[in-house]
């Protein structure tokens, strides 16, 4: 599925389907692995944000994933350095849930602010591309997607750890 009404933006939501809340690498591998390939991640991108370029806030690695709408599947393509805000407006949904529970929804506004001066866009341009993405989120969400890690299952990832620690 694809966005028609606002494509090519540098930093999109990513319309995640239920089915696979949670399942990551990040949840998967042990920990010391997974701070391993964070920070791997963090030296090919040079510790600068794939999306903002910002060099100067908290760096998360962010799980690239591809979409297979037809036969439900979603596989990992990829990883990218991002700072703490664009990863935040990745997983807007969970921000937003964050938000409020913890009583700083203030922070949304932030948020907002940075989506749209990393895309040169309007706050209503924003709103428009929630809709959009809440769409591609509902129809995704009425079946059971299948993730595929590939070449980054974390039994390889694993073996692969332990072999170059020796």
């Amino acid at each position: 599925m694809r966005l028609r009404f606002t494509p090519n933006m540098k930093l999109e939501l990513e319309p995640i389907p239920e089915s696979t809340w949670g399942t990551s690498l990040a949840q998967l591998l042990p920990p010391p692995i997974w701070h391993d390939l964070r920070r791997e991640v963090y030296a090919a991108f040079n510790h600068t944000c794939a999306i903002c370029g910002a060099t100067d806030r908290q760096l998360h690695c962010h799980e690239k994933w591809e979409y297979d709408d037809k036969n439900h599947i979603q596989k990992l393509a990829g990883f990218q350095c991002l700072c703490e805000d664009c990863h935040a407006i990745k997983h807007w949904g969970r921000t937003v849930a964050e938000a409020h529970k913890n009583g700083n929804s203030s922070i949304l506004a932030v948020l907002t602010e940075h989506f749209c001066k990393v895309n040169h866009c309007s706050v209503n341009v924003f709103t428009l591309h929630k809709v959009e993405v809440g769409n591609i989120m509902q129809k995704r969400n009425k079946y059971r997607y299948r993730v595929e890690f590939g070449k980054f299952r974390p039994d390889l990832v694993e073996a692969i750890w332990q072999k170059n620690k020796k």
